[in-house]
């Protein structure tokens, strides 16, 4: 028997996310083989000679025990025949391994969201972010078996940041464009940020630092606190981006956790409780509350999340949360 890890690639990639490629390393560590999805064509023919076609040579001459489905693919034509073969396969468990919850962003409408919550239920086992996904998708009307991930892993090649001075700073890695928050935090601490289209108009103490791939990006974040934030505004995290932080776990807390850098998150975020359970960072209602609560924090206090952070970014750097899904697969 044969256990797949199914996963899209993206346009001009050989692969996927930072996220995506990480567990597909994970789970081919754990004796799964790992097949691509192309879901970019440049017509309507290509893609239904694809789809009906290269994809269907998937299911033949194999004895298929747990096809893992790195969740959305960006085609639903193209997934829900993908699907459909799965459970055309004897004694075969199809288990979508969700990213993203297309129909939990704002912008969706109900017909996606029914769409999304068909095919949810069409699934063995679904793996998801967190607590607060799992109740969501239940009261929305997903009735199969779900694991919890916990947080994400990170594969981070960069040694981990131990040894660094407590001197209030903080930084902020993503995509720029829809952090609009930017333009209007005043604070009299540094925050640095990364990424790509970073806002115009910013105060001088918020510092573009530029933009790197995820393997150099490690080696920048030399602050003492990882920002989790997202939305247009201050007093809590807004739009269709910050909405989202109820439910999901964002990736860049993996990327400061596996890099040594305690957290900073909003206290309504999903992740939150993760974070104050592990003790490993602080939560805030408001960015405005920043600069007292780094002034407020003693170096031996900051000193305690730090030693945290360290211990559980070998965790994540070696796929702790990905193979202890992994195992539980095994033993459905």
């Amino acid at each position: 028997m044969t256990n797949f890890i199914v996963t899209s690639s993206e346009p001009g990639k050989m692969g996927g996310s930072k996220a995506k490629e990480d567990i597909v390393d994970f789970f081919e560590q754990n004796n799964y083989s790992s097949f691509r999805v192309n879901p970019y064509h440049a017509s309507k023919l290509a893609k239904l000679w694809y789809t009906h076609t290269y994809l269907m040579r998937f299911f033949k001459n194999k004895e298929i025990e747990n096809v893992v489905i790195q969740y959305p693919i960006p085609s639903p034509y193209m997934i829900n025949n993908f699907v459909n073969g799965v459970k055309k396969q004897d004694g075969a468990k199809l288990i979508f391994w969700i990213h993203d919850i297309q129909s939990l962003q704002r912008y969706q409408g109900q017909k996606k969201k029914k769409w999304e919550i068909d095919l949810f239920n069409m699934a063995d086992v679904l793996v998801v972010h967190n607590e607060k996904m799992q109740t969501w998708l239940e009261e929305n009307g997903v009735h199969a078996p779900m694991i919890v991930l916990g947080i994400f892993d990170y594969d981070n090649p960069v040694p981990i940041q131990e040894n660094v001075p407590y001197e209030k700073t903080i930084c902020f890695a993503g995509a720029l464009f829809k952090s609009t928050f930017l333009s209007k935090l005043k604070m009299k601490h540094q925050l640095y940020t990364f990424g790509p289209d970073m806002p115009k108009e910013h105060s001088n103490n918020i510092i573009y630092s530029g933009q790197f791939t995820p393997e150099e990006l490690p080696s920048h974040l030399t602050q003492n606190f990882g920002l989790i934030w997202d939305g247009p505004e201050i007093q809590t995290c807004a739009g269709t981006f910050g909405h989202y932080q109820l439910f999901n776990n964002p990736h860049k807390a993996s990327l400061y956790i596996s890099t040594g850098i305690p957290v900073i998150i909003w206290s309504k975020a999903a992740l939150a409780d993760f974070v104050l359970e592990n003790k490993i960072g602080v939560v805030v209602d408001s960015l405005e509350e920043l600069d007292d609560l780094l002034d407020n924090l003693s170096e031996e206090d900051y000193l305690v999340l730090k030693n945290n952070v360290v211990k559980l970014a070998e965790k994540l750097r070696s796929g702790y949360f990905t193979k202890n899904v992994i195992k539980q697969l095994a033993e459905i």
